[in-house]
């Protein structure tokens, strides 16, 4: 127990110092603290001023030109665009011309009963311009019908207005406003995983390359040294992102009045006590499993730029996880989302995210959950005889394979 106090204590205070460590965390910190701000900064800009009946809160759009069928259509839709004079082409021939001269990105050819031709010369995926343009045409048609018959514009929204009430209940999960929030937390545990998991495995790698590890072997057991340094990097990683969540969480507190209700709803019906459980069960045993996994890769190495491709299976098994992880978003009660729920390597990834779809049934829970932790104390045993195998094997490359039946092989 002391040896392992003196090598936790050692590389906590190790991996807390770090210039890297240290950046890293306070930039996070200022990013979630100013986007917690950014509905108040967005609201202070805020005029909150709205059109009246029958007016188009429309911007003009200085890149599009725009081509009239008739004076009907050129008296109605012109104001509503707020559109110089120089954007008014005499036909569409002459907005084609301009179109492929580049003097605008678009042009819209309107007839006298309002309907439309929007005409691009390229288009991007995210350009939704033509439909925003049916819309404001759809507006000036209904209310130019509401004057024929005779109705006021007042009276018109107040009929526009009525709506069926109505209310929604979930009783397990909902998928839609869980999404985003639970996507949020696995990148967390992703960048976690990957930053620690490769420290843990540089510092093995570096003492065996310095020959450190043979000093360090003779004054104490592998065991407090392998797990001495394991459990140093996940605490070291809990303070780190504990940090920035805490400050997110004040952040949140102190802006919480300038959020919109829904986004108060997404959070209230995420958050539950069974999904924040989970959530933290899965991602700290699954984060040690990985961890333990790194440390013993980089015991097999005898040079530091062997390290990468020793580690590479492990990165390759975690980036596996993270793209399971996305499919089972999409199909959370499919075959193989359930399936790598239950295995310990990609479980650190899918269940939460499963936790977060859908209401996940107790027995896979528990199952999953036994499995995990059977994981964790197999390969905890595992890396400590790898590491012990790694201290009498230097500059020789072995196999993964050979080295775990080598490990395994060896009296303690």
């Amino acid at each position: 127990m002391r040896d392992f106090r003196i090598v936790f204590a050692y590389e906590f205070r190790t991996q807390l110092t770090k210039k890297t460590t240290v950046t890293v965390t306070a930039v996070l910190m200022a990013v979630m603290l100013l986007v917690t701000f950014l509905p108040r900064i967005l609201g202070a800009f805020d005029s909150g001023a709205a059109g009246g009946p029958g007016e188009y809160a429309r911007a003009m759009d200085p890149a599009a030109g725009y081509a009239f069928g008739g004076e009907t259509a050129r008296a109605q839709v012109l104001p509503a665009l707020s559109a110089a004079e120089s954007q008014v082409y005499p036909g569409r021939d002459a907005l084609v011309a301009a179109l492929r001269a580049k003097d605008i990105e678009i042009g819209y050819v309107i007839r006298d009963d309002l309907s439309y031709e929007a005409i691009y010369l390229d288009r991007s995926m995210t350009d939704t311009r033509d439909a925003q343009m049916g819309g404001l045409l759809s507006s000036i048609k209904r209310d130019r019908a509401v004057r024929d018959m005779g109705l006021s514009a007042e009276r018109y929204a107040e009929i526009s207005m009525l709506e069926a009430q109505g209310e929604t209940t979930v009783l397990g999960r909902n998928s839609g406003s869980n999404y985003f929030l639970a996507f949020g937390m696995m990148l967390a545990v992703y960048m976690m995983v990957l930053l620690y998991g490769n420290g843990v495995s540089t510092v093995i790698a570096r003492e065996k390359d310095s020959r450190t590890m043979e000093v360090l072997i003779t004054s104490t057991r592998p065991a407090p040294l392998i797990i001495g340094k394991v459990a140093a990097a996940g605490l070291a990683a809990l303070v780190q992102f504990g940090a920035v969540i805490l400050v997110t969480v004040i952040g949140y507190q102190l802006n919480r009045a300038s959020y919109p209700a829904m986004v108060a709803a997404m959070l209230s019906g995420t958050l539950t006590t069974s999904y924040v459980l989970t959530f933290a069960f899965f991602s700290f045993f699954g984060f040690v499993l990985y961890l333990f996994l790194f440390a013993a890769l980089g015991s097999t190495v005898s040079k530091m730029e062997d390290l990468p491709g020793a580690t590479a299976l492990i990165q390759f098994l975690f980036v596996f996880a993270y793209l399971l992880a996305t499919f089972a978003a999409q199909m959370p009660a499919g075959s193989a989302a359930i399936l790598g729920s239950l295995i310990p390597f990609t479980s650190i990834m899918v269940m939460p995210i499963r936790s977060g779809m859908m209401t996940v049934p107790w027995a896979e829970l528990l199952v999953s959950g036994a499995l995990m932790l059977l994981f964790v104390a197999f390969f905890a045993y595992l890396s400590i005889k790898i590491y012990r195998w790694g201290t009498l094997n230097y500059g020789n490359k072995t196999r993964l394979a050979r080295i775990v039946r080598e490990a395994l092989r060896r009296e303690r």
